[in-house]
This record gives C-alpha cells, structure tokens and sequence, in this order.
C-alpha cells in the first residue's frame, strides 16, 4: 500500500555571467508521488512588558487562525492510501480539490527574547513549562494529533512580560530553525564560505544546545515564521551579525545608490539566511507602521496596500519596522498592523488592531501553501515558463482550453482544464526571481 508525500524542491539556480547576485534562473521541481502538504509554523511572540494584552489577543482568537487549515479530525488522518495506480490517481484527483483538508502541520513558539537562556529564548522552542531558566527543554510541537491543540496553544503562547526588551524577531527565529537541523547539518556547516549567513548565525549556537529543537524542520515541508510585537525588529542594531565588514563592503558597494544604505545591507544579509534554509520560509508578520493610511506602498506581489496608520507606540526605527514589513512582502507572506488608527494619519488615535481578522488572514495564508505548486520565492511573471513531463505548457491566455496561471497571492501556479497534471507528473518551472529587494519594497531607505 502506497501513502507517499508531495515531494517539491529547488532543483537548481543557474548563474548567468552576471555580477549581480539576483540575476539568477531558478528551477523549482515538483514530482506528484503523493498527497501531503506539510508545513512547520513557528510562532514568534514578543515577552518584553508591554505585551500582556497583546498576547491576550493572541489567545482569545486562536480558533480563528488554525480553523483555517486544521479542519480534518484524527479518525480521517492526514494521508490517503491507495493500492493500485487507478486508486492513487482518484486519490490524487480528490487532494487536488480539497487540498487544505491534506495539510499536515508542525507548530511550536519561542519568544523575540535572545537576552535570557532557557526554555522558550534564544530560539529555543518552549515546553508547557514555565519560560526561562539555564537550559533548553522537550519542546511542546503541536501537530493534528495532538489531543487538545486550543488548550496548549494558548498555555504555549502566554509567554509572559518578563523578557528582554531588545526584541529581535528574525534573529529568534534564526536561531530556532538552527536548532531544528540534524547531525548531518551540524557536520557539514564548516564546509560553508565564512560569509555565509548560515554559517554565521549557527555558528553562535552552542554546541549542547544544537539539537534542541531537533525535528521541528521536517524536508520538504515549507516553514512559516509567524512574528506578533509591538516594537520593530532590533535584530539591524546587532554589533556583530552582520560581520562589520560585509556591511563595509556592501555600503561601499551601493556607495553610488543615494538611496541604499546600511539598512539594506544588514536586512539582505539577514534575509540571506532564510533565502539559504534547505526549504522555504515564508513570514506572517504582525507589528508598528510608520506609515499614514494615505500613503499607497507597493507590495511584492505588484498589489498596492495600505495601513490605517502611523502606529509605532514605542517610537521604533523606521529599519526595525522594515525588517518585518519587508520580511513578509519579500517571502510571498504577509504584514498585518498591530494598530490602526482611528481618526485618519492620527498617531494619538490609534488602538488594536482586529486580531480575530488578522489571525484568521494568517491562517488563510499558510491553507494556501497546499494549493497549486507555490514557487520558491517572487517571479518575475514574464519569466515565467512551465514544463510538464518534458512537454511546454501554455500560458492560460494563450490556451483557453486549459494551462497555467500564477496566482501572486499564493506565489503559486495553478492549471486547469487540458493541462492539469496528470498523477506522477513531473512538473518543471523556470523564472527569473525579481532580483532588486530594494525595489519590491515599497520604499527606498534613506540610510
């Protein structure tokens, strides 16, 4: 009897003679051998004293997030067997209908605090044990079987006001999904150039606390890093991450760009990492903006959005905020702000945001991972080229009777009609990433 996973991966990224490091092809793979869509999700909370309501809110509208895409009971299980090729390829035909019913979760949380050891800091995943103390623990993963996922969570996610208020969110999870990777990672992270971020960010891991989220990163499963705080990202003020002189070189380099400064290097750098991971990271983040609700900011997916803002209670840098802003916009995610305000471009109006709205928009978005062949990172969508079982696929425009089409809210391709891929199909897809993070960002930096 077979019951296999959806296997999808980078195949290849083909320098083009260029000095630019953007300029690159890249190859996403997919084999249809089976049905699960797996998914790890981290949840990385802000502890530092101001959160109380925050994390309350968090809580109280968990329902509304996991609803989304944690709708099939234990009895039904997370795969379906088949034995014979005639039942693989019903099976098949029913994942792709209902795909978000297949999606077959990992989640755990950590805090934005790396100031303090123990469970729950330093990107270390937090057991139902209290938060804090010398040493990493059995960390609390919940999964589709876990018997009661709304009681732990919200045991999991009060983190307390007790942390570090230096809150750095992207580094936390950094360090977490370090912490996630095997004995195979581990040996061969020497192997690295010294200038990789992995190597760099890793490397400050203590060696007995390598292996303290073991398990938590699955392969082939997509990873989403889930951010709530009320101040931006102080993971840009580190002394040292970046290497001082990455930041000389790429100041330096840029030095013609009036409007690229060291912001931009210390967040590339930082994005690096992710970019490096052996599968992708996608944030959903939840923070402060700085800017006003008229102000249209163009986001990756070539949409216009705007925030009910500004809203930065505790008067964050404008980089702190980008980190998180550009983190979601950058990996096909989303940001949603943590207040609004009431009275239009009206700091002191501002309140809470609906959480109940952006949780349930989280959710929807890690639901949307399991539907169609989502892409690697951001296409340029002219780029674009797809082929099935060595055959070229048309471009649905062109070909009404059935082909492709990239869906920009789920960074995906999607067929239809003549061109849906048949079970055991092969299906490669080529583009050109949109190479220039500073122009998907919505904002040139001022640094």
């Amino acid at each position: 009897m077979g019951a296999l996973a959806l296997a999808t991966g980078i195949v290849g990224v083909v320098h083009l003679g260029s000095c630019n490091p953007y300029d690159l092809l890249v190859h996403d793979r997919f084999e249809q051998a089976g049905f699960n869509s797996d998914v790890d999700i981290l949840w990385v909370i802000d502890s530092s004293n101001s959160m109380s309501e925050i994390q309350e809110q968090i809580r109280a509208n968990f329902e509304e997030f996991i609803s989304a895409f944690a709708n099939v009971d234990t009895e039904e299980g997370q795969e379906l067997n088949y034995d014979s090729i005639t039942d693989a390829t019903v099976a098949f035909t029913e994942f792709l209908q209902n795909q978000e019913r297949f999606l077959n979760y990992q989640m755990a949380v950590t805090t934005t605090d790396i100031e303090n050891p123990g469970n729950g800091n330093q990107g270390n995943l937090r057991s139902l044990s209290g938060i804090g103390g010398n040493n990493c623990m059995t960390p609390e993963i919940l999964t589709p079987e876990t018997e009661d996922v709304l009681g732990d969570f919200t045991s999991l996610a009060d983190v307390g006001v007790a942390g570090g208020g230096n809150e750095t969110g992207l580094l936390s999870a950094a360090y977490a999904l370090c912490k996630s990777m095997d004995a195979e990672f581990w040996d061969s992270l020497g192997n690295r150039p010294d200038t990789d971020p992995i190597k760099v960010i890793c490397g400050n891991v203590p060696e007995d606390e390598r292996f303290c989220n073991e398990g938590f990163v699955r392969d082939g499963a997509a990873t989403v890093v889930v951010v709530v705080s009320d101040e931006g990202d102080d993971t840009y003020r580190s002394g040292s991450l970046p290497p001082p002189q990455f930041i000389t070189d790429c100041v330096l380099e840029h030095n013609d760009d009036p409007f690229f400064g060291e912001c931009d290097c210390r967040l590339a750098w930082m994005l690096d990492f992710f970019d490096g991971m052996e599968q992708p990271v996608v944030f959903a983040t939840i923070g402060p903006t700085y800017q006003t609700l008229d102000t249209d900011v163009a986001w990756c997916d070539d949409s216009v959005i705007n925030f009910p803002g500004p809203c930065n209670p505790f008067g964050s840098d404008v980089c702190g905020l980008d980190f998180y802003q550009q983190a979601a916009c950058l990996s096909g995610g989303l940001f949603s702000p943590i207040q609004v305000t009431t009275t239009d471009n009206e700091p002191s109006s501002c309140v809470l945001s609906d959480f109940e709205e952006s949780l349930r928009n989280i959710g929807a978005l890690i639901s949307n991972l399991a539907r169609g062949w989502r892409l690697s990172t951001i296409p340029d969508e002219d780029s674009i080229a797809v082929i099935v079982d060595g055959q070229v696929v048309p471009n649905l425009a062109d070909s009404p009777s059935g082909g492709w089409r990239y869906l920009p809210q789920d960074r995906a391709i999607a067929f239809s009609g003549e061109a849906l891929p048949s079970f055991n199909a092969q299906v490669d897809i080529f583009y050109y990433p949109l190479h220039d993070r500073r122009s998907q960002v919505g904002r040139d930096l001022p640094f």
